[in-house]
């Protein structure tokens, strides 16, 4: 096996960071659809209400599951890159 492994950093926080904000950008525009919504909704009343409210549910319980995923995901691209930057700051260290 040969080749060499190369890591940018930077890209890798880039791209860390990118992760949060794509989490903040889907909460902002679930956010943005309630707001317009909330004029119409304030009108349902009765079962065309409570299917809404249901619906509305499942939405605000799938938007938490995925901003759950995206953290994760976020934590874990940021830990590797720690922990590859320590290896490499290590390595560099070993030569002084």
């Amino acid at each position: 096996m040969s080749g060499t492994m190369r890591y940018d950093f930077g890209a890798i926080d880039g791209a860390r960071a990118d992760i949060a904000a794509t989490s903040g950008n889907i909460n902002g525009k679930l956010g943005d659809l309630k707001s317009y919504l909330a004029p119409l909704v304030s009108e349902w009343e009765g079962s065309a209400s409570e299917a809404y409210q249901a619906q509305q549910a499942k939405w605000d319980s799938a938007a938490n599951e995925l901003n759950q995923v995206l953290e994760a995901i976020g934590r874990a691209v940021g830990a590797g890159n720690d922990d590859m930057n320590a290896t490499n700051n290590s390595a560099a260290a070993s030569w002084a």
